[in-house]
């Protein structure tokens, strides 16, 4: 079974003061987040916001909400989501683990290509998420000009 291993290595800028301290490296799947995530989340913070300004502030006679507010509430919705999410994925790692020891040898490449991440399918789910947004953003607007 292949497992995620970081190995300490020595740090060259402490003059070797330190000779296990590990040497963090910026993954590439954390700049495609900072490039397609960052963006898909401001939008879809300000899909949020509309929506609280239209809907639910009218309803339930409360003030509307600037974005950086929304945004801050989203982020904290998410991050309460992915903490949750965390413990699937490690049943979905383990899982996968047991998974890999039970399949075929002639069939462990063809395991090893799902468990790998696609930065294209990555890239489609962020494509669909802004359609998504925009089209309940079009819906929403159109409800709102209705209410209006």
């Amino acid at each position: 079974m292949d497992s995620v291993r970081i190995e300490p290595v020595a740090d060259e800028a402490s003059g070797g003061g330190i000779p296990y301290k590990p040497k963090w490296k910026w993954s590439p799947e954390f700049h495609f987040e900072l490039l397609i995530g960052l963006p898909i989340g401001l939008y879809t913070a300000f899909v949020a916001q509309c929506f609280w300004n239209w809907f639910a502030a009218p309803a339930l006679r409360l003030p509307e909400i600037s974005f950086l507010r929304m945004l801050g509430l989203w982020w904290m919705i998410a991050l309460l989501i992915r903490s949750s999410a965390e413990g699937e994925m490690r049943a979905l790692v383990c899982l996968m683990g047991i998974t890999s020891l039970s399949v075929p040898p002639e069939k462990a490449t063809e395991l090893k290509e799902l468990a790998d991440p696609n930065p294209l399918y990555e890239l489609m789910l962020g494509l669909w998420q802004i359609i998504r947004n925009t089209a309940t953003l079009a819906l929403g607007f159109g409800l709102h000009l209705l209410i209006s």
